[in-house]
């Protein structure tokens, strides 16, 4: 009742400002992706994005964006546990990924209100150009764990403070992530007493074309039974997660990529992940090459990527990939075209 409120508030609020014709900006983004396991399996993956922002003063910023997801298969081509699509979910017809208001102070910036942490970390210029989802953001903070990542999002606070090299950006969430509107587990629920508290920190730092991260997140208060929605007053988790990634340029257009993290305080999730890559341009387009090794309680995989991003059209572009996954006892092998367009209408 009380977050019916606020939003009501918050939209009556947004809407009285659009009134006095503040500087606004819509963003309509569609990605499109068809797969294929070169057997008998196929599957098409949808991806619609819509950002919105206007400015509600000198230094204040309403921030809007929602997405929607759909696939024609209803499991995946397979039974990974990286997940080797980072658009592939299950059929969303609307989910929000932010909905707050930001405030800029100098060098530094304050985010409240929904919000899911791919927003902000793992998103920098290498490691966005790989199409699996552990370069989205490292399995040991997300396997197993439905925290604020996409496509679900949660209550939150976003910190960043700005320096031409270093910079610094910290959260504090709702230890577990929602989709839905209304019902008990609704994406304005708050409540750290049954979903825990999620805290990250990065601290980043970029020169001559390279970029340096480390960062640390500690995943606490919720019950060991919180995936089944239906917790016990029993003993609750704590989990630590430590990474670090390196995107180094070796010469213009060739970067190699280093990743790292650990996690620790559970028997389950993904207790360590390693990955390694290479990407180079080539005229106006550009090739990467990725691996990577996750180890789970109680298994492992091994993930491959090659793909090629071709420009399209000024505001799209053309990415087929390949994909190999290897675990216990199985193999994988993934084939991807995807199409990504923007249409700017501000």
């Amino acid at each position: 009742m009380v977050m019916t409120r606020f939003m009501k508030l918050f939209l009556s609020f947004a809407v009285v400002s659009c009134h006095y014709g503040l500087a606004q900006e819509l963003q309509v983004s569609y990605t499109t992706e068809l797969q294929s396991d070169f057997k008998q399996g196929n599957n098409w993956v949808n991806l619609l994005r819509l950002d919105f922002t206007h400015s509600l003063g000198k230094h204040t910023t309403l921030q809007a964006a929602t997405i929607s997801t759909a696939r024609t298969r209803p499991e995946s081509l397979a039974d990974d546990f990286q997940t080797f699509s980072n658009i592939e979910e299950e059929n969303h017809p609307l989910a929000l990924a932010t909905l707050g208001v930001q405030q800029q102070f100098g060098h530094s910036s304050l985010f409240f209100g929904i919000r899911n942490l791919n927003e902000d970390y793992f998103t920098s210029p290498v490691t966005s150009l790989f199409t699996n989802s552990s370069c989205g953001i490292f399995p040991t903070l997300s396997a197993d764990y439905q925290i604020a990542n996409y496509p679900v999002a949660s209550v939150g606070l976003h910190y960043e403070l700005q320096f031409t090299r270093w910079s610094l950006q910290t959260s504090v969430y709702n230890g577990k992530g929602y989709y839905r509107f209304s019902g008990k587990e609704n994406v304005f629920r708050f409540c750290p007493q049954s979903d825990g508290i999620l805290s990250i920190i990065s601290l980043n730092y970029q020169q001559h074309g390279s970029n340096y991260h480390v960062g640390f997140a500690l995943h606490s208060g919720m019950y060991m039974d919180y995936e089944e929605g239906t917790p016990k007053k029993t003993k609750k988790e704590r989990r630590k997660i430590i990474w670090g990634y390196a995107e180094q340029r070796l010469a213009p257009g060739l970067h190699a990529l280093l990743q790292g993290s650990f996690q620790s305080g559970t028997s389950r999730g993904c207790k360590s992940y390693a990955g390694i890559g290479l990407t180079w341009q080539c005229g106006k387009t550009e090739g990467e090459l990725f691996t990577d090794y996750a180890r789970f309680s109680p298994s492992y995989e091994w993930a491959s990527e090659f793909t090629w991003k071709i420009p399209f059209s000024g505001n799209g572009f053309i990415q087929p990939t390949l994909h190999f996954i290897q675990q216990a006892g199985a193999r994988h092998l993934i084939g991807l075209l995807r199409f990504s367009y923007v249409l700017p209408t501000t």
